[in-house]
C-alpha cells in the first residue's frame, strides 16, 4: 500500500503533457483532472483496493467518493481518518458504505464524472450500463480463471510451490488467482502427490496466529457459494483430492466458522463448471496437457482474461508461450507477484483500463490540446 501511494506520489511529478514545434507556431498537451471519481471497491483486500484507486486519482487533482464493501469497511474508514489526521481538506476524500443499492447510485449520480470499479463480471455490466446515459468514463477490473502452465522441465519442487502461491492467499478470494493448473502429463503425478502433501498441511483458522495460512470465507453466502461449486464437481466427476469441504479449526473458539479446507480437484476436463467458473474459494484444479499448442489453446479458451503464468526453465518457450496467453497480468516462474510500479488489469471480460504504475494516471486524467499561432492568423475570408 505505501509502496504504491509513494510512487504514484513520485510518478506523477513527471507525468505531463507534450510540445509541439510547427515551425513558428507550436501545440502542447496538458494532462488534467475529470472531476469526482466514483469508486468501488471489493471485499477482498479492501485496504489494498482503496489505495490503489485513492492514490492515482488524488495525485491527478480529483476528488473521490469511495464505497467500500459491506463486509469490510472498517480498514477504508481508517484510512479515511488518516487522512483527515494528515490534513486533507473536507471533501476531497468521502467514504460511503451499504449494499449494492449505494454503488448503483454513486454510478447514476450526474456529478460523478469517472467510475473505478473492481469486482463480478455481472456487476460491472451493470456499472457500464448506468453510466451510459452521460457518458462517464468507466474502468473495470473485474473477475478470472486464469490459466497457470507448468511444463515438465520446471523444477518440481518450485511448481507446487507457484501452485500454492496461485490458489491459497486470503482463502482463495483473488480475483487474478490461477485456478487452472495445467501440467504437462509425463509429471502430473509425482507433481499432484506434492501438491496434495502441501496443501493437507496448511494450518486453517485465526489468520494472526504464527502458522496459520488460511482463515474464513468472508460470510455465509459465499461459504455455501463455495460448497456448492465442490458438490457440483462431484457430480460431474471431478476427484477431490483432499479437502472438498468444511473444517473445524484447532481452537475451539472458532468451532462453527466459515472455514473450508484448501481443496485440490484432479480428474478435471475443461467443460466441467469449477473448471470454467470462477469460486472465489481455496479451490485448484489439476488439468493434464501434452504439448505447447495444445495448452496454450485451452488456456484461451475462457470468457476471462485476468491473469496467466507459465513455468519452465526455457525462457525461449516462456517468452513464446506467455505472448499469447490472452490476459493482461502475465508472470513467468511465479504467480500474482504484481509490483506497483507495473500496470495491472485484464483483457476480454475481466475488464479494462488499468490499476498501479505510471499507465494507470491516464485513466484518472484526460487531455487538452492547445495550438498557439505566433503570427498572424490565416483566414482565406478577405
Amino acid at each position: 500500500v505505501s509502496t504504491q501511494s509513494t510512487g504514484i506520489g513520485g510518478i506523477v511529478q513527471c507525468y505531463h503533457g507534450s510540445h509541439f514545434d510547427m515551425g513558428g507556431s507550436f501545440a502542447y498537451t496538458t494532462r488534467e483532472p475529470i472531476g469526482t471519481v466514483g469508486a468501488i471497491g471489493p471485499w477482498n483486500y479492501p485496504l489494498q483496493t482503496a489505495c490503489w484507486k485513492l492514490a492515482p486519482a488524488l495525485a491527478c487533482g480529483n476528488t473521490v467518493v469511495y464505497k467500500c464493501s459491506e463486509y469490510t469497511p472498517l480498514s477504508t474508514v481508517a484510512l479515511a481518518g488518516l487522512l483527515k489526521e494528515v490534513g486533507f481538506p473536507a471533501g476531497v476524500f468521502n467514504i460511503v458504505a451499504g449494499a449494492g443499492s449505494v454503488g448503483a447510485a454513486i454510478t447514476e449520480h450526474p456529478g460523478v464524472h469517472k467510475i473505478s470499479f473492481t469486482g463480478s463480471v455481472p456487476t460491472g455490466k451493470k456499472i457500464m450500463r448506468g453510466c451510459s446515459d452521460d457518458l462517464k468514463k468507466v474502468t473495470l477490473e473485474l473477475g478470472g480463471k486464469s490459466p497457470l502452465i507448468i511444463f515438465d522441465d520446471f523444477n518440481l519442487r518450485n511448481a507446487v510451490s507457484v501452485a500454492m502461491l496461485a490458489n491459497f492467499f486470503s482463502q482463495g478470494a483473488v480475483c487474478s488467482n490461477g485456478t487452472r493448473v495445467f501440467v504437462q502429463r509425463s509429471i502430473i503425478k509425482e507433481f499432484t502427490d506434492q501438491l496434495v502433501e502441501r496443501t493437507q498441511k496448511l494450518r486453517v483458522g485465526n489468520p494472526m496466529e504464527d502458522g496459520v495460512k488460511v482463515g474464513a470465507t468472508i460470510c455465509k453466502m459465499q461459504y455455501d457459494k463455495i460448497l456448492a461449486y465442490l458438490e457440483t464437481a462431484r457430480k460431474e466427476g471431478a476427484e477431490i483430492l483432499c479437502g472438498g469441504g468444511p473444517v473445524t479449526p484447532d481452537d475451539p473458539e472458532l468451532a462453527g466458522g466459515l472455514y473450508i479446507a484448501p481443496t485440490v480437484i484432479g480428474g478435471c476436463t475443461d467443460d466441467m463448471t469449477v473448471v470454467k467458473e470462477e469460486i472465489f474459494g481455496p479451490v485448484l484444479c489439476v488439468l493434464p496437457f501434452d504439448t505447447e499448442d495444445e495448452v496454450i489453446e485451452r488456456a484461451n479458451a475462457t470468457e476471462f482474461g485476468l491473469a496467466g503464468a507459465v513455468c519452465t526453465d526455457n525462457l525461449s518457450r516462456a517468452y513464446r508461450v506467455v505472448s499469447q496467453i490472452e490476459a493482461g497480468s502475465c508472470n513467468i516462474n511465479t504467480f500474482n507477484n504484481f509490483p506497483a510500479q507495473i500496470p495491472f488489469g485484464g483483457f476480454k471480460h475481466s475488464g479494462f483500463g488499468r490499476e498501479l504504475g505510471e499507465e494507470c494516471l491516464s485513466y484518472y486524467s484526460q487531455t487538452k490540446s492547445v495550438f498557439v499561432e505566433t503570427g498572424e492568423p490565416w483566414c482565406p475570408f478577405d
